[in-house]
C-alpha cells in the first residue's frame, strides 16, 4: 500500500535516481536544499499564509521512495499553490496522481483555492494525466526564449528604477488590464503578489525588481523581473500597460545592465506570456531579433469557483418602464 509522508534527509540519495518527468525550474541541488533546510522543522509548524518555503511530499511503496512533488507558496496570495516539481518512476502515473490529488486535497482544506503548475508540451501524457485524472483545466501558455543578442540599444523614451511597496497598487492594475478578458477571473493578482517578501533571503532564487517609466513624465508604464536559481541563467519577465507603445530593446538594455553588475558570463531568456495582451507584441520582438524559443509550457490550473453567468433581471419581469418617459407611462413587453 503506498504511503505519502513529508520529504526528509534519508529519502536524498533514492531522490536523486528518479525520473523527472514534469519541466521544472529549480535544479536538483534545490532538491537536496530541501531536505536539509534548517527552517524546515520550524516551517512545518507555521500556517499556510506564512509559508515562505517549497515542500515536498514523497509516496513510498514497500518502503520504498517511488515519487516526490513539490508545492510552491505564491507570496502575497495564500489562496494559490504553484506545483513546481514532480518525480516518480516510469510508468507509475497511478502514484503520480495520489501524489496530486493529496496535495490538492492537503492544502485545499487550508484554505488554497487554485493550483496552477506549467508542463512542456512535449510531455503529452503528463498532460493528460493532470487533465484527464486530476481535474486540472487547460488555461493558457508561456514561452521561454534564449536570447542570443549581445547587445541592446539604450533607450531614451523610458527609463527604471527598483520597485518600491507603494508602487505595488499600480504594478498589479497595469497587469490585470493587459490580461485577456477570459483569463481574468483566474489569472488575476493583487499587489502583494508583486512585493518582495521580507524572508526572501531564505528562498532558493533570488529576484530582482524594476519599474519601467515614461522618460519625460515619470509615469509609471510597466515593469520587469529578473529571477534566477543558480546565478548562471537568468529570466527576464516584463509586462506593461497595453496603451503605450515601449521600446522594447531598451528593456533588455536595462535588465541586462542589471545582471552585468552581478555577473560578467551568464545566460539570459525572455519569458512570454500568451495570456497577455501584450504577448503578441513580445514574440514579434522575439521573432525579429532572431531569439530561440526553447520551451513552450502549458498552465494547467484547478480552482475550487466556477463564473456562473448572470441572467438579466429583465428576463424575470414581465413589462419595464422608460426611464425618462415616466409621466407618460409607456410600458414596453419583454
Amino acid at each position: 500500500m503506498a504511503k505519502i509522508k513529508k520529504l526528509n534527509y534519508f529519502n536524498r540519495s533514492k531522490i536523486k535516481k528518479m525520473i523527472p518527468f514534469l519541466n521544472v525550474s529549480r535544479n536538483n541541488s534545490l532538491m537536496n536544499m530541501l531536505s536539509i533546510s534548517p527552517f524546515g522543522a520550524l516551517h512545518n509548524l507555521l500556517p499556510l499564509k506564512y509559508k515562505f518555503l517549497d515542500e515536498s511530499f514523497i509516496i513510498s511503496e514497500d518502503d520504498d521512495d517511488i515519487g516526490m512533488i513539490t508545492v510552491s507558496p505564491i507570496f502575497g496570495n495564500y489562496s494559490k499553490l504553484f506545483i513546481s516539481q514532480l518525480f516518480f518512476s516510469e510508468k507509475s502515473y497511478d502514484l503520480a496522481q495520489q501524489l496530486i490529488n493529496f496535495v490538492v486535497s492537503h492544502y485545499g482544506a487550508n484554505g488554497v483555492t487554485a493550483f496552477f503548475v506549467t508542463i512542456n508540451q512535449v510531455y503529452s501524457n503528463l498532460i493528460n494525466l493532470f487533465i484527464g485524472q486530476c481535474g486540472f483545466r487547460q488555461c493558457s501558455t508561456e514561452q521561454i526564449w534564449e536570447i542570443n543578442k549581445i547587445s541592446f540599444k539604450k533607450s531614451t523614451s523610458i527609463k527604471y528604477r527598483r520597485l518600491r511597496d507603494s508602487d505595488l497598487k499600480e504594478i498589479s492594475e497595469i497587469y490585470n488590464d493587459s490580461l485577456m478578458t477570459h483569463f481574468k477571473p483566474t489569472l488575476e493578482r493583487k499587489g502583494k503578489e508583486f512585493s518582495e517578501a521580507f524572508y526572501h533571503g531564505l528562498t532558493y532564487s533570488s529576484e530582482y525588481r524594476y519599474v519601467i517609466e515614461d522618460a519625460g513624465t515619470d509615469k509609471i508604464l510597466g515593469y520587469f523581473l529578473i529571477s534566477t536559481d543558480d546565478n548562471e541563467n537568468f529570466l527576464v519577465d516584463f509586462n506593461y500597460s497595453d496603451g503605450y507603445e515601449i521600446d522594447l530593446d531598451g528593456i533588455m538594455y536595462y535588465a541586462t545592465r542589471e545582471i552585468l553588475k552581478r555577473i560578467r558570463r551568464f545566460k539570459l531568456f525572455m519569458k512570454i506570456k500568451k495570456y497577455l495582451k501584450t504577448g503578441q507584441k513580445q514574440e514579434e520582438y522575439a521573432q525579429q531579433n532572431n531569439f530561440s524559443c526553447i520551451q513552450t509550457k502549458l498552465m494547467l490550473v484547478k480552482d475550487f469557483y466556477r463564473m456562473i453567468k448572470q441572467e438579466s433581471p429583465l428576463k424575470e419581469l414581465k413589462e419595464f418602464i422608460m426611464i425618462g418617459d415616466l409621466n407618460q407611462d409607456k410600458r414596453l413587453e419583454v
